[in-house]
């Protein structure tokens, strides 16, 4: 717990989520963005019962699997202890103004127009030792951006802090083995392959998404086999539950004969990749193909996508951002596209397997590494081979039943609850 300083309870979280919250539905906080003004963290301590655990969840919008996954959490523990206070962030808050403007949105601008050069970044920072040199300075670097973020969590009085993304857990960790946070700090890799940038000798405790993935963090050196948990990948606790194809199906206006073929295409919450040419693809198919197509918050991306669709709304459903992903996969037998860290984890908690569209080349393409490995994903390099796998899967429902059986077989639909449940029992004298 913390001293001296300690300030105050708090609730509530700072953006508006795809998740909804089990037990607290109804409870919009001031500090939630839906509701106009926002709290500052010492007002928002205050309001805190005398009680509550209080666990801070930071996250980084670099892409959208981030907030995600700490939605995802956020959810269970509500749904585990109706009297617990996740209180999530962007980290970028309790940075310095620079890394506010320039880190997540560089991120995303180089994903999305220039996905080689960010492929060279990524593997050149794999071969940087976990504990090397460069390391401690890099990180040293960053702390000296995030001054506030010993601060914030003082301020917010936080129990524990969980990271879903490496920039807070670096700096937590380069705190933590400081003495400068005396709670515990956890961490949540949202991706199948472990990358040197995750990897901290300040981390209490890991999360991770497989065995595989436990077996790597472990070779490093820097983290003992007792602090790695194989929970899954943090995802939406909907996907716990199931309603049945069929009946998602009908929820989503397709057809019900399960013969037929149904995707569901997407692009991330950004809408990226070759979506229009993807779909171009499906249109060209037998017309007894259905399929879902995601734009995310990309409305002009949608309307494209609608306008090409135009005459076959019957067969073709085009949506922007959704938060029924759980029930989209259900309806599905393939995902077509993206293969980040969260939307895998979805689809094989569903037990859907992935025609991975140009992973974009570092944490996509170790992804589908991992799933093509597990025998749950197949990579289409270009639209030509996307329409030979496609025709494939459509000649060959055999094979498709066994990938789909290889997806099931590594999925953790209830990831975020394992995530929630350890937190929680840490924290239980």
């Amino acid at each position: 717990m913390w001293s001296g300083s300690r300030g105050g309870r708090m609730a509530g979280s700072s953006s508006s989520s795809t998740y909804p919250t089990p037990t607290r539905a109804a409870e919009i906080s001031s500090s939630d963005p839906r509701s106009g003004a926002r709290e500052s963290p010492g007002e928002e301590a205050r309001r805190m019962p005398a009680t509550a655990k209080r666990i801070l969840i930071l996250h980084v919008r670099a892409g959208v699997g981030h907030e995600r996954a700490a939605r995802a959490v956020e959810a269970a523990l509500r749904s585990l202890d109706p009297s617990c206070e996740p209180i999530v962030r962007d980290a970028l808050e309790f940075s310095s103004p620079f890394l506010r403007t320039f880190y997540a949105s560089s991120y995303n601008r180089l994903v999305d127009r220039a996905p080689r050069a960010w492929g060279f970044f990524y593997r050149q920072a794999e071969r940087i030792p976990a504990t090397g040199f460069r390391q401690r300075v890099r990180s040293s670097l960053l702390a000296a951006g995030c001054r506030d973020f010993a601060a914030a969590a003082a301020r917010f009085r936080a129990d524990a802090v969980l990271c879903t993304q490496f920039l807070p857990a670096e700096v937590f960790a380069f705190l933590r083995r400081r003495g400068a946070i005396p709670v515990p700090v956890y961490c949540a890799i949202t991706d199948f392959a472990v990358h040197p940038i995750w990897v901290y000798p300040g981390i209490d405790r890991y999360f991770v998404a497989s065995e595989f993935s436990a077996e790597q963090l472990r070779s490093t050196g820097v983290v003992a086999a007792d602090r790695i948990e194989v929970t899954g990948v943090p995802i939406d606790p909907e996907f716990a539950s199931q309603v049945g194809m069929e009946a998602a199906r009908q929820e989503l206006g397709l057809d019900l004969d399960p013969r037929r073929l149904t995707l569901l295409l997407m692009g991330g919450g950004f809408g990226w990749g070759p979506m229009e040419s993807m779909l171009q693809v499906v249109l060209e198919l037998d017309p007894s193909v259905q399929a879902i197509v995601l734009a995310g918050r990309n409305e002009e991306l949608r309307q494209r996508l609608a306008k090409r669709a135009r005459g076959q709304e019957h067969r073709i459903k085009v949506h922007g951002f959704s938060d029924r992903v759980h029930r989209m996969l259900e309806a599905a037998d393939l995902l077509v596209g993206k293969a980040g860290g969260l939307t895998s984890s979805e689809a094989m908690a569903r037990g859907v397997p992935i025609i991975a569209v140009r992973p974009i080349p570092g944490q996509e393409e170790r992804n589908v590494d991992y799933l093509q490995e597990s025998g749950a994903a197949v990579r289409a390099y270009d639209l030509d081979d996307l329409q030979y796998r496609l025709m494939h899967f459509l000649s060959d429902r055999a094979d498709l039943e066994r990938m789909k059986a290889n997806a099931r077989s590594i999925g953790r639909p209830r990831s975020a609850f394992q995530v929630a449940e350890s937190i929680l029992t840490r924290l239980t004298p």
